[in-house]
This record gives C-alpha cells, sequence and structure tokens, in this order.
C-alpha cells in the first residue's frame, strides 16, 4: 500500500468520540486476539483522553490515528498509539511516532518510553524501527517497556 500523508494536530473535544469508536474498532479486537481483553477498558481510555496530550492524524478530513502521551519527569510515556483500521500499513503509526518524538525534543525529554504487551511484534518491530530498545517491565512478565534516549540539547 501507499504511504499516507496526515496532518497531525492536537485532539479537540468533538473528536472524542470519533476517537473512543476508533480504540474500540482497533484496540479492543487486538487485546481480545491476544486472549488479554483485559488490558483495553474503554473507562481507562476515557479517563487517558481526558488528561494526556492527544494528538490527532487526519488525512482528507478522516482520522487516520491518534496518540495520546504524558510526561513524568524527563520521561515522555507513550500512553496510547492507535490507527484507524481502514488506514492500516500506510505509515500512520510512523508519522505520530516522528510526531512524538519531535515533541519530545521541543520540550528537552531525556526519554521516551512505551509499554507494550510482549506478544505484540508489530508494535515492537514499530518502536524498533525508530530506535527504541526493549527492557524488560519490572513486575510485569506479559509486557516490555521500548525506550529510546534522547540526545541532550
Amino acid at each position: 500500500m501507499e504511504r499516507l500523508k496526515c496532518q497531525i494536530r492536537t485532539m479537540q473535544a468533538e473528536d472524542e468520540g470519533m476517537l473512543l469508536f476508533l480504540a474500540e474498532a482497533s484496540l479492543r479486537p487486538l487485546a481480545a486476539a491476544s486472549g488479554h481483553g483485559e488490558r483495553y477498558r474503554s473507562d481507562q481510555l476515557v479517563d487517558l483522553l481526558e488528561s494526556a496530550d492527544v494528538f490527532v492524524a487526519e488525512s482528507a478530513q478522516e482520522v487516520a490515528g491518534f496518540a495520546a502521551v504524558t510526561q513524568e519527569g524527563g520521561d515522555l510515556l507513550i500512553e496510547c498509539l492507535c490507527v484507524n483500521p481502514a488506514f492500516e500499513a500506510r505509515a500512520v503509526a510512523h508519522q505520530l511516532l516522528a510526531w512524538i518524538e519531535g515533541l519530545a525534543f521541543n520540550r528537552n525529554v531525556a526519554r521516551l518510553q512505551a509499554l507494550v504487551p510482549t506478544d505484540d511484534t508489530r508494535a515492537e518491530h514499530l518502536y524498533k524501527d525508530h530506535d527504541f530498545v526493549p527492557a524488560p517491565a519490572l513486575g510485569r512478565p506479559e509486557m516490555i517497556v521500548m525506550e529510546k534516549r534522547l540526545p541532550e540539547p
């Protein structure tokens, strides 16, 4: 498939319903297919959308995906990265991740991190393509931490 060019913008209040719908269509099936349906909870996603910095990838006025990040000290945590199933394999996740890396650079963040299920090889591959390295998630053997240290400004 051809690479889709996305515009990335900050989430607006009116986006919340579409992002919840998108997560239901994308993240819930991934969690269920892994045998861990408990990994996806819509109430936690609602809380995340209200508390995190959320960025929406759009193409031709359609939501292609979104990412939610939080900052803890010198770390920027990628809490959620979701691609619309209709736009999979079109580089949407790569564009969102590149946007987040730019955000981290602008905020002078030392490290980017994402918690990824050990059985989510697609997500692990995505992060490795962006020079993240895996590390064990302490106390959570079913997860790995993908981490990227950023150069000091």
